[in-house]
């Protein structure tokens, strides 16, 4: 059977997401079989760091549906595991058949590969794309940084994400980045996918962001700087700037305005670490806002309220200088041994 005619019938298979729930699981497991006979096909095609990842996905969505993890409302997981469900599925079905969805195709959640400027190699994307997007309308974009542990479509499948895109009308791409630690080493995919925004999408080139959580958090402070003149404004939720990278910031990024959302019960990356970035930002003259909630956690799903107003201040030009916020010590050298979604 070739790989075509099984990544057809593989296709037919999405439809069954959303249906009848105890036919979902049967499905990954077929799919990853499927991928599973074929990796070392794939593994030429995304290049072999990550073959395997994408398999061990479809694995550990079989695994996850149904099973809710602390501090989730059921409702809230089931949004998110059944999306991440399907672009992974999507993902292994475009790599048995080797067709790439385009991405201007995209509209509400979707995901595609597109080619590395690196390598050569073909990378998965996520998007979101809001329905009330018409070509030729230019449109806020977010570059969207997942965490360590964490996939590019479990980041972008949040009910909370997908309510934010529709309200403020803005595409969210989320690039995997190769899977490696904070972003490093695979940089280009990031630019790769803001590229690849641009060209599928009319895009305001004066709101294109570069946004990351808890991992992704800590990495844009290393990949702003590389083209600093590509982003208007840059988010941070649950990370902070180390002081390895505080030159770079405060040379490439001097007038680029900073978002900085943390929980006060986040035990992952302690408050204490986005407050002392918040307060280095602004007593190098940077535009910064500070986010802090005493409730929320290392979840974003607990962050989402500040996530909504720091969006929309983040898409508005707001900056609201935190005068009176203090640090408690310098800037961290090395990320937290606990940095994980």
């Amino acid at each position: 059977m070739s790989l075509r005619t099984l990544a057809a019938g593989v296709a037919v298979a999405l439809a069954l997401v959303g249906a009848a729930p105890e036919t979902v699981p049967e499905t990954l497991h077929s799919v990853a079989a499927s991928y599973y006979s074929n990796v070392a096909t794939i593994a030429r095609i995304t290049g072999r760091d990550t073959t395997m990842d994408y398999y061990q996905r479809l694995i550990d969505d079989a695994d996850l549906l149904g099973n809710v993890p602390d501090g989730y409302p059921p409702e809230v997981w089931t949004h998110i595991i059944d999306g991440a469900t399907r672009l992974d599925l999507s993902l292994a079905t475009q790599l048995l058949a080797q067709s790439y969805r385009p991405l201007a195709s995209i509209r509400g959640l979707g995901e595609t590969l597109i080619a590395s400027s690196k390598d050569g190699t073909m990378q998965p994307i996520a998007a979101y794309v809001p329905n009330s997007y018409v070509p030729g309308r230019k449109a806020p974009l977010i570059v969207f940084l997942h965490g360590r542990l964490q996939s590019e479509s479990s980041l972008i499948a949040g009910q909370y994400v997908e309510d934010l895109a529709e309200e403020t009308g803005t595409i969210v791409v989320a690039p995997y980045g190769r899977g490696y630690y904070d972003f490093g080493g695979s940089e280009s995919d990031v630019y790769d996918a803001l590229a690849a925004a641009t060209q599928a999408f009319s895009i305001d080139p004066r709101k294109r962001y570069l946004a990351g959580y808890s991992m992704g958090g800590f990495s844009v402070y290393a990949v702003a700087p590389i083209h600093p003149d590509r982003w208007s404004a840059v988010m941070s939720i649950a990370g902070a700037l180390l002081g390895s990278r505080s030159n770079e910031v405060t040379a490439m990024l001097p007038r680029t305005p900073f978002y900085i959302l943390t929980g006060a019960k986040d035990q992952n990356i302690p408050t204490q670490y986005p407050t002392t970035t918040a307060v280095f930002l602004r007593s190098a003259g940077i535009p910064v806002t500070f986010y802090s909630d005493p409730e929320a956690t290392h979840r974003l799903y607990t962050l989402r309220n500040l996530l909504a107003r720091a969006w929309n201040d983040m898409e508005n030009g707001v900056v609201r200088t935190p005068v009176t916020l203090k640090a408690s010590g310098p800037l961290l050298r090395v990320p937290p041994p606990g940095l994980k979604t």
